[in-house]
């Protein structure tokens, strides 16, 4: 008698609440900055300076964020993805 296979599902993956970076990439602008963080902020609290990292592009045109939130949900990080991909600012997100 063999077992019957089942995928995994994604909340299989990620032991909720967890330490989960978010990575943004866009034009370096004020405004990503302040954009980014409400849309993160509306699904996971308060950032504080110290969950985010920054690093600018060689030529300076572009930055990255890392922003380190604490992952409640599948349901959560699907909506902030979902929020920052609508938004033109954001060229990429990891």
């Amino acid at each position: 008698m063999t077992k019957p296979t089942t995928e995994p599902s994604s909340d299989d993956l990620f032991n909720f609440p967890c330490d989960y970076p978010i990575k943004i990439m866009g034009k370096d602008c004020v405004e990503l900055n302040t954009e980014m963080c409400a849309i993160i902020e509306r699904h996971a609290g308060e950032i504080h300076p110290n969950q985010i990292t920054s690093r600018k592009s060689s030529k300076g045109a572009y930055i990255s964020y890392t922003v380190r939130i604490i992952a409640t949900s599948r349901v959560q990080l699907d909506s902030i993805n979902q929020e920052l991909q609508d938004n033109p600012l954001v060229a990429y997100i990891l």
